[in-house]
């Protein structure tokens, strides 16, 4: 990227790096906070307190932009995946890759809506180069990619250890928060046509 077009796209890259970095830089600090959690027999609750209060978050950001009957049904729909999504994960800290690279995934959305914003009837016409029709693909390329380098570094690691489920996880929560975010902006765009 030679350069950005907004001083938010700026920021929003910036975060995106910074939560990546603060992943891989927690990688082997992590792992003492959850076995002292897990000792005092707090781990669950602070894996889902976390969920929860992501979750919050989230609803809450969504109802501020006051969503119409078909985003209320999309949300739902979306809760009910990740309800699944959590209900598969069998060890607990995993859960908290839900919440890390779809907010990796989220901010690398953000960022390419921003680099590459609708130009109206030239969008529409096609005009726009290929690689800038799928802004939501390359955020969750993005994402899962980061999520693979969380597995490297922790290859590396003493106390951690590669494993290719995660990097499934990783990249199944970004695409999971994008797909959700593109349908979304998809509704709000019909719905602004009507």
């Amino acid at each position: 990227m030679p350069g950005f077009r907004t001083p938010r796209e700026r920021r929003l890259w910036l975060l995106v790096a910074g939560v990546v970095l603060f992943i891989y830089a927690s990688a082997y600090f992590v792992v003492f906070l959850l076995d002292a959690l897990r000792t005092r027999g707090l781990l669950a609750a602070a894996i889902w307190g976390g969920v929860v209060v992501a979750a919050a978050a989230a609803l809450a950001f969504l109802v501020r932009a006051r969503p119409g009957r078909w985003e209320v049904a999309l949300l739902a729909a979306a809760g009910g995946a990740y309800l699944l999504l959590l209900r598969h994960l069998q060890i607990i800290q995993e859960r908290i890759h839900l919440i890390e690279y779809g907010l990796v995934g989220g901010l690398a959305y953000a960022a390419l809506l921003e680099r590459w914003p609708d130009e109206g009837a030239a969008a529409a016409a096609g005009e726009r180069p290929p690689w800038q029709r799928w802004p939501a693909a390359w955020a969750i390329v993005i994402a899962a990619a980061a999520g693979w380098g969380d597995e490297l570094v922790q290859a590396v690691l003493p106390n951690r250890y590669y494993d290719l489920r995660d990097v499934a996880t990783n990249a199944e929560a970004a695409a999971l928060l994008v797909l959700v975010l593109a349908a979304r902006r998809k509704l709000r765009a019909t719905a602004a046509i009507e």
